[in-house]
């Protein structure tokens, strides 16, 4: 039996580093990826990241068929509110698995094994709490604790009864989400955030933590790193004194980055990434000598980007709400 499968439905064409994704989940022999899209595209993958055909419209047919109300499921934007309800929708594809999750494709895994390690796929119910990646026990009852009542009332009812964005998947903003309800139903939570999540304010990478002992993601200071991903692996390095450092993360996380890619790193076992790119390495052995003669920034316009894109999102709303 394997640890865990994810389950991922994505609508219209999968991201341009799609391949790339799927070539770090490779190395990740213990779990699956089970991808549902409309993407007719033929993709090189390893044997355990896996397409399911779909529609839109036919999976949206499959979550009503699960609720004897009707949901609003209009955009697939919106189906990040229905993740915690994958292990209930999709029960029939993960019957096999120890855990089931759900996790960003705007990401790269790491080595999953040396962070979620067998004692915590035994202790907890839910490890983490922030949407690009949750895993949930794959029981009857674990799989159906969304459904729970909090403070009283069904959150998921009104969750998936309105157009709204209620980010019901993750601990951000506000207690109406499903971590808050697994804790009040005495579920053990693993909360810590083992990511390489950056934040999306900044061109540079500044790495953001969420703290879950206030509830606030936590900046920190910009560090002169190169990032790399090995043969499985996700390093960030830098230079301490006169040695370097290196520190290993889960999966890195590029939330709203329009990263490029150099298609020929798919086929290697080592590349770099930097603000907006996946690239080649210049030289495989790193050492003190070499390490400030290896790019770790290229030209990005990351900032510029978000900016423009929120003050157009902004304006679209502004318009919405104006023809009604």
């Amino acid at each position: 039996m394997k640890k865990c499968c994810f389950l991922i439905p994505y609508f219209g064409k999968l991201p341009n580093y799609f391949e790339l994704f799927a070539k770090t989940c490779g190395y990740n022999k213990d779990y699956d990826w089970f991808i549902f899209t409309d993407d007719k595209t033929k993709y090189t993958l390893p044997d355990n990241v896996k397409i399911f055909l779909m529609g839109f419209e036919e999976l949206k047919k499959i979550i009503q068929s699960k609720f004897d109300f009707n949901i609003s499921l209009d955009k697939p934007y919106k189906l990040c509110d229905y993740k915690p309800a994958y292990g209930y929708i999709f029960e029939n594809y993960i019957s096999n698995y120890k855990f089931w999750g759900h996790c960003d494709l705007d990401t790269i895994m790491g080595d999953l094994n040396k962070f979620i390690t067998e004692d915590m796929l035994e202790k907890y119910d839910k490890i983490f709490c922030l949407g690009h990646m949750i895993l949930y026990k794959n029981t009857y009852e674990n799989n159906r604790v969304f459904m729970s009542k909090y403070d009283g009332r069904f959150l998921y009812k009104d969750v998936f009864q309105t157009d709204d964005i209620c980010v019901f998947d993750e601990t951000y903003g506000d207690k109406e989400n499903i971590n808050t309800i697994f804790l009040s139903q005495n579920k053990k939570v693993y909360m810590q955030d083992l990511s390489l999540n950056f934040n999306i304010g900044h061109t540079k990478f500044i790495k953001t933590t969420f703290n879950p002992n206030n509830y606030k993601f936590e900046d920190e200071k910009y560090k002169k790193a190169l990032y790399v991903w090995k043969e499985g692996k996700i390093f960030r390095i830098y230079k301490e004194n006169t040695k370097l450092k290196y520190e290993e993360f889960l999966y890195a996380h590029f939330q709203q980055r329009n990263m490029k890619i150099d298609k020929f790193i798919i086929d290697k076992n080592i590349f770099k990434f930097v603000p907006n790119k996946f690239m080649a390495l210049e030289t495989e052995d790193i050492n003190i000598s070499n390490f400030d003669k290896i790019k770790k920034r290229i030209l990005c316009f990351h900032t510029i980007e978000m900016h423009l894109k929120w003050k157009i999102n902004k304006f679209r709303k502004w318009r919405e709400k104006w023809k009604k």
